[in-house]
């Protein structure tokens, strides 16, 4: 069985952990829950770190004069500076990451759509940002894996979180080894994943370590940027295709027409939608045994432990002709 590096996490601690929410309540999440055996969590709450209560009054950004301040509109307090501190205290104690979950609509620890406003009570939201904490860390680490407990839920941004969030872990891990064979592999075993992602990158990834005469710190540190280029969005239905034809030609050297052509045809159905992508992978990793090569190998087949893989149709055994 392959054997996949731990993610370090950074994640809200009102999902799933602790009631620290502004109403004291705790909010449950899928992917927290489901990701819990598999990664080490660094859980925090921005506002109970700065010495806010449980259950508090609630907080908002305010656009004044330009500048964007952290208020709490009840209590008059002006929680800016506070913030500001805990934050840069956090960053400079986090010595490893490889990806961050955040709680949706947060005014602190959300990512994405937070509102602004245009004062501290009875004014309007004049645009929408990043929350306070969030925003700090997406400026310290761009290109990582960051998402929101409330996207995740979408299958498909789920996939591409997962399979960023452990290439990030595995160049962590390739990090400590800082050998010029183990990038080599690095590369080898993420061919296909990285083709079907950006083939103009993937080339530049290769050729790093085509003449060997860099020094390997260097290799590393270019590396982890083009890797961070490569990942910013997942990959769509036509560079899926590329990836596993070319994936099924370097392994398909003893096949027949026919299977070829039944290759073909798979390919063809997925492109009109008619199939998910699994079924390709699943021909793909036939393929490989039949060959003489392991699967799990290859990130392409299989990016992220199998446990982690959604369920295709939860209502598959439900009876739906059952009277009530």
């Amino acid at each position: 069985m392959k054997q996949f590096p731990k993610p370090i996490v950074v994640v809200s601690r009102c999902l799933e952990f602790d009631k620290v929410r502004y109403d004291g309540q705790v909010i449950h999440s899928r992917i927290v829950r489901d990701l819990e055996p598999f990664v080490d969590f660094v859980k925090v709450c921005p506002e109970v770190e700065i010495g806010l209560g449980v259950p508090r009054e609630t907080i908002r950004i305010v656009r004044k004069d330009g500048s964007y301040r952290l208020v709490q509109p009840a209590t008059g307090e002006d929680l800016t500076d506070r913030m500001n501190s805990f934050t840069e205290g956090f960053i400079k104690d986090l010595q490893e990451v490889d990806g961050f979950i955040f709680k949706s609509k947060s005014p602190t620890i959300g990512l994405r759509n937070i509102k602004i406003y245009a004062g501290a009570e009875n004014a309007p939201v004049v645009e929408r940002g990043t929350g306070f904490f969030a925003g700090k860390l997406l400026e310290n680490y761009p290109g990582y894996p960051l998402e929101e407990d409330d996207r995740l839920r979408n299958t498909r941004i789920r996939q591409h979180y997962l399979t960023h969030l452990y290439t990030f872990a595995d160049l962590r891990k390739l990090r400590k080894s800082a050998s010029l064979k183990d990038v080599q592999d690095f590369l080898k075993r993420n061919e296909f994943l990285f083709l079907a992602y950006n083939r103009d990158i993937q080339k530049k990834m290769f050729a790093l370590v085509q003449d060997g005469s860099k020094p390997i710190g260097n290799i590393l540190g270019e590396l982890e940027s083009l890797l961070k280029q490569l990942m910013v969005s997942a990959p769509d239905h036509e560079a899926n295709i590329e990836a596993a034809r070319a994936m099924f030609q370097s392994v398909a050297t003893d096949v027949s027409e026919k299977e070829k052509q039944f290759f073909e045809a798979v390919l063809g159905r997925y492109e009109q939608n008619k199939i998910c992508f699994s079924t390709v992978l699943e021909l793909l990793k036939l393929q490989l045994l039949m060959s003489g090569k392991d699967p799990a190998y290859h990130s392409f087949i299989l990016p992220y432990p199998e446990e982690l893989i959604m369920e295709v149709d939860e209502d598959r055994d439900k009876d739906f002709w059952k009277q009530s």
